[in-house]
């Protein structure tokens, strides 16, 4: 990496106590391309599913909660893990209104247990002292051992987003008491999407997308479309969350952050949330294909919801 693109991805991705020492990037690591079949092949019924049309899957999840999407933000190299979770929050969503499943909505999904579980579980201490991790970690530990919430668990209080208790996790691994509590709640479905096709038909059919790319997404002023301007000549390894598409006249996805609310600034699309931007099609096109560490996620097993309130004495 060239000293220049180190400062300005260092400036751009607010890494806290984790300093890599030997990988060269932060937050989403490249060089671990999935194996599984593609979106196209384990879904060919919803070929074109999205052709021509704009989803925006933030808002189910709106409805859901009775307030707009709350911009996550990272306090490590971490993003993997929050676009992951944020995607089985909506995922939740959207089965619970779209797909009229059983379930209810209780709470976030805890990022630390992802981000630990991911690297410790299923990286098995590979990466060292190095922070971040591939997108195919934190997708196969969420079907492997299941998802917990921000929510108290016995003497567990996951709450707080807490950088002290990913960090610990980080080191000497998720609790077995919390890993048993959370293999009721797995990620049953997932697929790699390799194309803008497939994340634009995935999006569309209600299917939140975990974007794993490099380029540069700094320049966060939204033009009068809502897009940002990229580059591929910095870099900027991230991991965002795929939230809406639009395939009119500029195709392309809207992507949810990890960096608060005020990343983004400038003209809104179909009321896309604070901390959101949208990017053009080639692009998301173009990271799909490069390094195939991309992933829709597709069904969720939450917490399911009774089938009357009873009163018991």
């Amino acid at each position: 990496m060239k000293r220049r693109d180190f400062l300005t991805t260092a400036l751009a991705v607010p890494f806290l106590g984790w300093i890599p020492r030997k990988q060269p990037v932060f937050g989403w690591l490249p060089g671990f391309p999935s194996t599984d079949k593609p979106f196209n092949q384990v879904a060919n019924h919803l070929e074109r599913f999205g052709s021509g049309k704009v989803a925006c899957l933030w808002k189910p999840f709106e409805a859901i909660v009775g307030h707009p999407w709350e911009a996550h933000r990272q306090q490590g190299p971490d993003c993997v893990a929050h676009a992951s979770g944020g995607g089985i929050d909506i995922l939740t969503a959207v089965q619970i209104i779209m797909k009229q499943s059983k379930e209810q909505w209780i709470a976030k999904s805890n990022t630390d247990m992802i981000y630990a579980g991911g690297r410790k579980i299923i990286g098995k201490n590979k990466l060292g002292r190095s922070g971040g991790m591939p997108g195919s970690w934190a997708v196969k530990y969420l079907k492997q051992y299941g998802n917990l919430l921000r929510q108290k668990y016995d003497d567990f209080n996951l709450k707080p987003y807490s950088e002290s208790t990913m960090g610990k996790w980080d080191r000497q691994g998720v609790p077995t008491a919390l890993l048993e509590i959370a293999k009721e709640h797995p990620l049953l479905e997932y697929a790699p999407v390799n194309s803008w096709y497939e994340f634009r038909d995935a999006v569309a059919a209600g299917y939140p997308v975990l974007w794993c790319a490099s380029f540069f997404g700094g320049y966060s002023r939204r033009d009068s479309d809502g897009f940002i301007k990229t580059s591929n000549k910095k870099k900027w390894y991230h991991a965002w969350l795929g939230a809406g598409i639009d395939d009119g006249k500029r195709p392309g996805a809207c992507l949810l952050n990890s960096h608060g609310s005020n990343y983004g600034s400038g003209p809104k699309r179909h009321g896309q949330p604070d901390g959101s931007v949208w990017i053009d099609a080639k692009y998301i096109d173009q990271h799909c294909r490069n390094f195939n560490d991309s992933y829709a996620l597709s069904l969720y097993k939450g917490f399911p919801k009774p089938e009357e309130d009873y009163i018991l004495w």
